[in-house]
């Protein structure tokens, strides 16, 4: 079973190349993308200032069109914006000496040696030739054993079997204990035989022979490796497909259980080595582990070196040089279509690498978590983000007792969910992580990247060791766990926690600030905590109980009901093209994310309703602010055929007239462009 991500990402901010002005909007003419007489206000250049757009025809348009012509052809929104104040601050974290504590200096000399590319280009590939030399040496299996389950020569964990901080935690059957997942790394030999699988090989090829060359290695040497580890990956791929399992304790074992399946392969021996020895549960393939013992053999052990020495180039390419990571990005674009031109400049891309890649993508997300938040985060906002919430619980248990779809049963399970949600704001659990245990080397101490990368995940693994011990505790907010990265500029549902997370890195206006007005806090950020809220109670997260086990808490007639209603979301959206040439829009892609949206907004106006003069007018242009966005026709297109969210204009727009008191705000009637009769409109909640 592959592990479930857990990120339900509010919006993707992706920056293309635009067509711009009055020359577009004149292109557009009479094909300019009208769906329900509105225009697709996403787009630059289609909301010019001498064309006027009223908040009764076109709500999106009419509240953002000042901000659009303001930027021009910038591709800009809410989100990016944050997003890039965030990184700001990222910056000023690893680079401020005044900033103190070890874990501020951990930090800062990771990024020294990531950031420094003349360090890094003097090294080359050299800090990878002792790991490479190491696994050359090895003339047997026991050997072979013997590097796997040392951290220290095997910093990557890489074997037969791996594991990571992203570990499953859920079991009913075993609950006391996490329980950890262990599969296959490396490459998927099971779709080779696919064009996607072809274009990866040949990759994986390329990539090496420039490394390994780069150590001296022939063109023929290499070759031989990248087939030889093929092979060997075969030996062991066509074993029980996990995604079909339903629940995880159906491949979950005692550690004891799991040691006597992998009959001659040394388990025992490899925890011990990874310090997971008090390990309690571990979730396997069954036939991966029978298939442990017959593949790790003697006449295969040349193989097996070239297994680890080709995913060894391949994992570390981009902590190199720089001449490695370009080449890399270039043997990465696809071959069978096109390379998009994403428009990122080049001081997005160094900053998406460095803070994106480098950071949150490692085990050093839980230093930048811990320094962000003790030096840009006001702990003050903590108890007004806490109550707001908890109001907001509330009135999502008033919504569900009064749900005419939902039975008696479903609202007494919906609402028991509900009250056991627990409540995140921004502070991980960051004292059961020390980065002062993380002995750096600088690069005039003789340190590289790559190492500080190695003593990262040597760091990290001593952090699964100690929560291999643990009682698991689903209210635990792990500092290294990437999914739930507070610098995430996000808020998030999980429903194998049965939490809601705000974190640090959306607490920016104009999202939130605590100097907002409650209606511009409801109308941002709370729409999106309202949102993220409702994803508990879909067809996904019904599946998932108050403790967040895989136990259904709807039964099969109030789910048809749900599902009945969304499809109505649906065929709602696939009716709708927002320009010519865009084709329709794929109701079922959105539905969830649609009907989400509508449930953000019914929980805050519920607690609207609760205010004396209420200023409507602010709520709601807040929340057309926080979904503006300024984007190309392509980066559109790319938005309708991938993204499960509605496109922007839609999410303002479709959203905000499934409510009376918009049209009572604006005094909205028939004939009006935002109108849409009562017995049609389609909100689920």
């Amino acid at each position: 079973m592959k592990k479930k991500k857990l990120l339900s990402v509010i919006c993707a901010v992706t920056l293309t190349m635009s067509l711009t002005g009055c020359g577009f909007m004149e292109m557009l003419g009479d094909m300019a993308g009208f769906s329900n007489k509105w225009v697709d206000s996403d787009l630059i250049g289609v909301v010019p200032a001498d064309k006027e757009f009223s908040e009764k025809n076109d709500f999106a348009a009419a509240v953002n069109q000042d901000w659009k012509n303001e930027i021009g052809d910038s591709h800009r929104g809410t989100f990016q914006d944050v997003l890039d104040a965030v990184i700001e601050n990222e910056k000023r974290m690893v680079t401020d000496e005044s900033i103190e504590g070890e874990t501020a200096e951990c930090l800062r000399t990771y990024y020294e040696l990531a950031s420094n590319w003349d360090d890094r280009a003097e090294d080359g590939v050299e800090p990878l030739r002792a790991y490479i030399e190491d696994i050359e040496s090895i003339s047997s299996m026991d050997e072979m054993y013997d590097f796997i389950a040392d951290p220290v020569r095997n910093p990557l964990l890489l074997g037969p079997i791996s594991t990571g901080t992203d570990f499953v935690m859920h079991s009913e059957k075993y609950n006391d204990k996490y329980t950890f997942f262990f599969t296959i790394p490396g490459f998927n030999v099971d779709s080779l035989n696919s064009s996607s699988g072809i274009e990866e090989y040949e990759k994986m090829n390329e990539k090496s022979q420039y490394i390994l060359g780069r150590l001296g290695y022939s063109e023929k040497e290499v070759e031989t490796k990248v087939e030889n580890s093929v092979s060997w990956a075969k030996k062991l791929s066509s074993y029980e497909n996990m995604e079909t399992v339903d629940k995880i304790d159906d491949v979950t074992y005692t550690r004891e259980k799991v040691i006597k399946m992998a009959g001659d392969f040394p388990m025992e021996k490899i925890l011990e080595g990874w310090g997971l020895s008090n390990i309690s549960y571990i979730a396997i393939s069954p036939d991966l582990t029978k298939k442990l013992s017959t593949a790790c053999k003697e006449k295969n052990l040349e193989d097996i070196k070239s297994f680890l020495i080709v995913n060894y180039c391949l994992t570390v390419s981009e902590y190199l040089d720089r001449d490695t990571y370009d080449e890399m990005v270039e043997l990465d674009k696809p071959r069978l279509t096109e390379a998009e031109d994403t428009g990122e400049t080049p001081e997005q891309l160094e900053d998406y690498l460095m803070y994106q890649n480098y950071i949150a993508q490692s085990p050093m997300v839980g230093a930048m978590n811990q320094v962000y938040v003790e030096n840009c985060f006001d702990e003050s906002v903590i108890d007004e983000l806490t109550t707001i919430t908890e109001d907001m619980l509330a009135g999502f248990e008033d919504i569900f007792a009064n749900e005419e779809w939902l039975s008696e049963e479903g609202k007494k399970a919906c609402i028991e969910k509900l009250k056991a949600i627990n409540i995140h704001i921004a502070v991980q659990d960051f004292d059961t992580v020390d980065y002062g245990k993380l002995d750096l080397k600088s690069h005039e101490e003789g340190g590289s990247f790559l190492e500080a990368y190695f003593d990262s995940l040597r760091f990290e693994l001593d952090h699964l060791s100690w929560l291999s011990e643990e009682n698991y505790d689903r209210d635990y907010w792990d500092p290294l766990n990437q999914q739930l990265s507070t610098t995430v500029t996000n808020a998030m549902y999980s429903a194998q926690t049965n939490g809601i997370y705000i974190f640090a890195g959306i607490l920016e206006a104009p999202v939130y600030s605590k100097d907002m007005t409650y209606e511009e806090k409801l109308g941002g950020l709370f729409n999106i905590v309202g949102h993220e809220i409702t994803h508990g109670f879909d067809s996904n997260g019904s599946q998932y109980d108050k403790d967040g086990y895989n136990n259904p808490i709807l039964s099969d007639d109030d789910l048809e009901k749900f599902n009945d209603k969304t499809g109505l979301v649906g065929a709602y959206y696939t009716s709708q093209s927002p320009f010519t040439g865009a084709g329709m829009i794929l109701g079922p892609q959105v539905a969830a994310e649609a009907t989400a949206d509508m449930g953000g907004i019914r929980a805050t106006l519920h607690l609207a309703e609760k205010e004396e003069d209420f200023d409507y007018d602010l709520y709601f242009r807040t929340y057309a602010t926080i979904w503006r966005t300024n984007v190309s026709v392509e980066a559109e297109k790319k938005s309708i055929e991938s993204d499960p969210h509605p496109l922007a204009f839609y999410r303002i727009n479709v959203g905000l007239q499934q409510f009376e008191e918009f049209y009572d705000t604006y005094g909205i009637k028939e004939g009006d462009g935002m109108y849409l009769a009562p017995e049609t409109r389609i909100k689920v909640w």
